[in-house]
């Protein structure tokens, strides 16, 4: 809710609320939003952070094969390997081999937030078409809110927390939420859903990374290797993974 407070006022601002008849996509969007952080969390729950992040980074994977399985769209070997590298690189700096036992529930919604993951990437790619990127989100984020108030009513949040978490919550919802969607929903204008996909597997090093300067988290040896293994990744699919035909019309402007 506190990035649809920060995002709807900034597309008034730029006038860009219409929606252009892209209501239900707007609404897919919106659910799949808030299916995402629902799955991601409750499978982090259940196996941990390092299985949980890995599954759902098998994202990117998802979104090339339904790339050429149902779009017909060209996907050639050096973007398969980047995918699959930073993928790897993903379940090394996240460490994946922490998990307490073989939850199978657990594995089973981490293959679904990964489903949802793709999902919005692509309908994220096909609102950008038609629509910028802050109308996306802050109609994305409407929507999402109101699935939310629907799940979780005002009424049973607490609202007695110290001063300091809320500042932390305004904090997520503004720095760690609502930009970096609004960053992602314009990059999708720019690039192809498969390229961006890849490239968001740098999320889990840059928090690692910061982790290690702000709060001296030092890093594993095979941590370092997995960071690695993510930037190869991710600097290879934007160097040769897709051909030019395959970027989004935006791309050209």
């Amino acid at each position: 809710m506190l990035a649809a407070a920060v995002l709807v006022p900034y597309a008034w601002w730029r006038g860009s609320l219409a929606t252009r008849g892209m209501v239900k996509w707007i609404v897919m969007l919106g659910v799949n939003l808030a299916l995402v952080g629902v799955t991601f969390y409750w499978v982090i729950e259940r196996l941990g952070v390092g299985p949980g992040a890995t599954i759902q980074f098998l994202g990117p994977v998802l979104v090339l094969g339904w790339m050429v399985l149902v779009q017909g769209r060209t996907v050639g070997p050096i973007a398969w390997a980047s995918a699959l590298l930073a993928v790897a690189g993903v379940g090394l700096v996240s460490r994946f081999w922490d998990i307490g036992s073989l939850d199978i529930v657990g594995i089973a919604i981490g293959l679904i937030s990964a489903a949802l993951l793709a999902s919005y990437l692509l309908i994220a790619e096909h609102l950008g078409r038609e629509l910028e990127a802050a109308t996306i989100m802050a109609w994305g984020f409407v929507v999402a809110s109101l699935f939310w108030l629907v799940a979780q009513p005002l009424w049973s949040f607490p609202v007695d927390l110290p001063g300091a978490v809320w500042a932390k919550l305004v904090w997520v919802g503004i720095a760690g939420t609502a930009v970096p969607f609004l960053v992602e929903a314009a990059a999708l204008r720019r690039a192809s859903s498969g390229v961006v996909a890849v490239v968001a597997t740098a999320e889990p090093v840059i928090g690692a990374a910061a982790a290690w300067v702000l709060i001296d988290q030092a890093l594993l040896p095979v941590q370092i290797l997995g960071s690695l293994m993510v930037v190869a990744g991710v600097a290879s699919i934007q160097r040769w993974g897709l051909p030019e035909h395959e970027v989004p019309y935006d791309a050209a402007r």
